[in-house]
C-alpha cells in the first residue's frame, strides 16, 4: 500500500473533509501502521495533483499542512520525504522512569539562587511591569552587551536586542531576515530546532558536507555558486551535537565566501562559554553580516529564558520588528534578574561551577566508554558516541530505552536521509548525581559490548 492508496481510502471514509485534512490523516495512519517509513519519497505536487485529478493549489496546501505537523520535509536533491518521528529532542520530557541522556539540561541544580536575586533587585520598580520597545530596556541591553563580550564579540548596547531565550532569538532572526523559499545552509548534522523552524517558515535547508573539523568551506562555496544561498547557520566553537570546533583558518575562509556571495551568518554559539579554548567569533571577523546569539540558559538558568542578539546596524529594525510580532518583548523582570546575575559576576561563578562539574563528568564518560569512538570536550556538557556496526541509530536508541536510558540519535540532527552517521548524543549534564550518570553510561557500554 502506498500514499495514493492511503489517500483514496481516506477520501472514501471522509468525503466531507477538505483535501489537506485527508492528506494529513493518510500520512498519520500510514506511519502509525508502519505502511510508510521515514525517508520515503513522496510524489511531487504536480504528480499527485494529476493522479488524483486535483488542482495544484489544493495539493500544495496539503503539503504545507503536513509540514506544519512535522510529517514531511523538503530535502534538497530528493524532493519531499516522510520525516523521522520526533523524540522531543531538546524539548523537556516528563519521563521519570528513565536515565535521560537525550535532553541537555545544563546542571540546573547549580543554578544561582533566585531568592538571593529577588533580594537585590528593586521589585517595586514599576518600569519592570510596563511595555517597552521590543529590543529591551537600555540597562538590560547594557548587561547583554557585557555578557556577549564574554564570547569575544566586540559590541555595545546599541547593537543588542533582548530575546526570550536562544530559540526565540533564532526564530526572530529567521523571520526578520528571510522569506519563504529562501535557502539557508547548515552542516549536514545540525541543531534540530533549526530544522523545525525552517519547515514551519517554508525556508529551504541546504545540508553542507562536514568532516571531523566541521563544515567544509569548499562544499559551502559550491552550494553558493549553484543555489543562491541567503544564510549560513553555524555553531562554530562547540557544535551541537558533534562538538566540532571550526579552526580559525576555516572561519576566515567561510567569512570570505559569505562576503563574496552576500550570505548572512547566524552564529549560534551557545556552548562556547563552557570551553576553555577561545577562537575569534565570526561576529568579530565579519560584523557587517553576522548575527550572534548569546544565551544565558547554559551558564545561568534554563528557566530564565533570556538571550541577546548582536545585529549589524542596518538590520536592527527588522529584527526588532520580529521580536515585536512574536512576543512584543522579552519579560523585563526576567531580563532584570539576568542583568543582576551578569553585573554581580554571579553568572560567571555559576558557569565556573558547571564547568568544574562537567570536567569530572567527562572523565567518567571517557573511562566508562573507553574503547569506543566517543567525542568529548574537557568541560563540554555532552558527548557524541559513534556507534560500531551493526548498531544503527534506530536499533541502539530502541535497545537503550528498553534498558532504561534515553539518548538522542543522529536521525534527529541529520539534514540528509538516510542519516549522515550512526551516532548518538549523550547529555551528561542533566542527571543530578554522578553515580546515576555512571550507571546509565555503564548500561550503554554493556549494550555496545553485547551481541545485537
Amino acid at each position: 500500500m502506498n500514499i495514493i492508496t492511503l489517500i483514496q481510502n481516506e477520501l472514501n471514509e471522509n468525503p466531507q473533509l477538505p483535501f489537506y485534512m485527508i492528506f494529513v490523516k493518510a500520512l498519520q495512519k500510514g506511519l502509525e501502521n508502519n505502511i510508510l517509513t521515514a525517508g520515503t519519497s513522496l510524489p511531487t505536487h504536480r504528480q499527485l495533483a494529476e493522479t488524483l485529478s486535483l488542482s495544484l493549489g489544493t495539493v500544495t496546501r496539503a503539503y504545507k499542512e503536513a509540514q506544519k505537523h512535522s510529517l514531511i520535509s523538503a530535502v534538497i536533491g530528493r524532493g519531499t520525504i516522510i520525516s523521522p518521528p520526533s523524540n522531543n529532542i531538546d524539548i523537556v520530557s516528563e519521563q521519570k522512569k528513565y536515565y535521560d541522556l537525550s535532553f541537555i539540561s545544563p546542571f540546573e541544580y547549580l543554578n544561582p539562587s533566585l531568592e538571593d536575586a529577588l533580594k537585590h533587585i528593586d521589585i517595586h520598580d514599576k518600569e519592570l511591569l510596563k511595555y517597552h520597545e521590543p529590543r529591551g530596556m537600555l540597562r538590560h541591553r547594557k548587561a547583554g552587551a557585557a555578557w556577549t563580550q564574554k564570547f569575544g564579540v566586540p559590541v555595545s548596547e546599541k547593537n543588542i536586542l533582548v530575546c526570550a531565550g536562544a530559540q526565540h532569538a533564532l526564530l526572530s532572526i529567521l523571520i526578520g531576515l528571510f522569506r519563504a523559499g529562501d535557502k539557508i545552509a547548515a552542516e549536514a548534522i545540525t541543531y534540530p530546532l533549526l530544522k523545525e523552524l525552517c519547515q514551519r517558515l517554508s525556508l529551504q535547508l541546504c545540508p553542507i558536507k562536514m568532516d571531523e573539523s566541521g563544515i567544509i568551506p569548499q562544499h559551502f562555496e559550491l552550494a553558493c555558486k549553484n543555489g543562491d544561498i541567503k544564510g549560513l547557520y553555524l555553531m562554530p566553537s562547540c557544535q551541537n551535537p558533534t562538538l566540532t570546533q571550526l579552526s580559525e583558518f576555516r572561519r576566515l575562509e567561510l567569512v570570505e565566501i559569505c562576503r563574496k556571495y552576500d550570505v548572512k551568518i547566524i552564529e549560534d554559539d551557545v556552548y562556547a562559554l563552557s570551553l576553555e579554548q577561545k577562537l575569534p567569533p565570526l561576529a568579530g571577523l565579519c560584523p557587517e553580516r553576522t548575527f550572534f546569539i548569546a544565551s544565558t540558559s547554559e551558564a545561568i538558568s534554563g528557566g530564565l529564558r533570556i538571550a541577546y542578539i548582536t545585529s549589524p546596524d542596518e538590520y536592527l529594525e527588522c529584527i526588532e520588528q520580529s521580536i515585536g510580532y512574536s512576543i512584543s518583548m522579552a519579560v523585563p523582570l526576567m531580563a532584570e534578574i539576568a542583568s543582576y546575575w551578569i553585573e554581580s559576576k554571579i553568572a560567571e561563578q555559576s558557569l565556573w561551577a558547571k564547568k568544574e562539574e562537567a570536567a569530572a563528568r567527562n572523565v567518567i564518560t571517557r573511562r566508562i566508554l573507553d574503547g569506543f569512538s566517543i567525542e568529548t570536550r574537557s568541560t563540554g556538557f555532552y558527548a557524541w558516541l559513534n556507534l560500531p556496526p551493526p548498531w544503527t541509530n534506530e536499533s541502539f536508541t530502541k535497545t537503550a530505552k528498553e534498558h532504561g536510558v534515553l539518548v538522542a540519535d543522529c536521525t534527529q540532527f541529520s539534514l540528509v536521509s538516510p542519516p549522515a552517521k550512526h551516532a548518538v548524543r549523550l547529555a551528561i549534564c542533566g542527571i543530578e548525581k554522578r553515580e546515576d550518570l555512571s550507571h546509565a553510561l555503564t548500561i550503554l557500554a554493556n549494550i555496545l559490548r553485547s551481541p545485537q
